[in-house]
């Protein structure tokens, strides 16, 4: 992370470009709400740091909408996605500003991500009511959550409202989700068969569902682990040093690793049965405490010699 005098700075001018883009949307009756989202709206960006704006539609926007609205930013086209009928979502991308007049595409990023209201609401229905563990559904509620609100203010506010409850029920469905660890015998197969992509793809696959069960015991949505400093200051039930031992796996020797990534898997399982009795952490354990039988040669009765009566 940047230092802090430089992530707000970097914040604020993010801030205040969107404050800028904003009435180009607003200017369109269809438009409900607008936020500034992500680490822009947390105040933690960096250089690398794009603008991310959400657009909440009394109706689905058209592509001559979207168009338009780019268009009298001044932006720099990138791409003008099609509605992505699984997230419901239709998003574009273009740059504001120019590094030089004549390189175009070569400004601040603007990732603009459009959804109607009433999906907005079927969102924090299913996570809220039914305790949906999705992560793109989490992502969403996240972002406004932790959004800044530009216009729709009430509406913003309420949805934040509704989403501050993050209740038992859903808690326990994100650590369900996440909490199963199979297979973790296979780290000594790779490790003999010298296959460090798979296994580094391994330990980075239950390093990440690791931080989601951390995220439900914390009550925290999901929102990318883009900043895994940020997400760590959110947990403060976890164990500690996480952020040091989560990077150490990978620093040092293969099996070293495994066994460091299976204790913060057994300390996760140890706070997730104090504060989550409801899960049956038993089970998780015996599942990941399995070892599969090694075979070295075939069994008695399968290479000619006595079998059991």
């Amino acid at each position: 992370m940047p230092d802090e005098d430089q992530a707000k700075r970097a914040s604020r001018w993010r801030q205040a470009l969107a404050r800028q883009i904003a009435p180009v949307y607003v200017a369109n009756p269809k438009v409900a709400a607008v936020l500034v989202g992500g680490s822009s709206a947390r105040g933690h960006a960096d250089r690398y740091s794009d603008i991310e704006i959400g657009v909440f539609w009394h109706e689905p926007p058209t592509d001559t909408d979207r168009r338009a609205a780019v268009e009298q930013t001044g932006g720099d086209w990138i791409r003008l996605y099609p509605f992505d009928a699984d997230e419901q979502v239709w998003s574009d991308d273009y740059t504001i500003g120019r590094a030089a007049p004549d390189q175009p595409q070569s400004g601040i990023l603007i990732e603009t991500c459009h959804y109607t209201t009433r999906f907005m609401d079927t969102v924090l229905r299913d996570v809220l009511e039914r305790h949906d563990p999705a992560d793109l559904k989490q992502n969403l509620i996240s972002g406004v959550l932790t959004g800044m609100p530009l216009h729709g203010i009430d509406r913003v506010e309420r949805w934040q409202a509704a989403a501050r409850y993050y209740s038992d029920g859903l808690a326990v469905a994100m650590v369900n989700a996440h909490a199963q660890f199979d297979h973790y015998w296979r780290v000594e197969m790779l490790i003999e068969r010298r296959n460090l992509p798979i296994l580094y793809g391994m330990f980075s696959q239950v390093e990440q569902k690791l931080l989601r069960v951390l995220l439900g015991v914390n009550r925290v949505y999901y929102f990318g682990f883009k900043w895994l400093d940020v997400v760590a200051a959110c947990l403060l039930i976890a164990p500690s040093d996480l952020v040091a031992r989560l990077n150490r796996v990978f620093q040092l020797t293969p099996a070293e690793g495994g066994r460091r990534l299976a204790a913060l898997v057994e300390e996760t399982y140890d706070l997730v049965e104090q504060r989550l009795p409801a899960v049956d952490v038993a089970r998780l354990r015996k599942i990941f405490r399995h070892r599969r039988a090694e075979w070295a040669q075939p069994p008695l009765d399968l290479a000619g010699g006595a079998a059991a009566d």
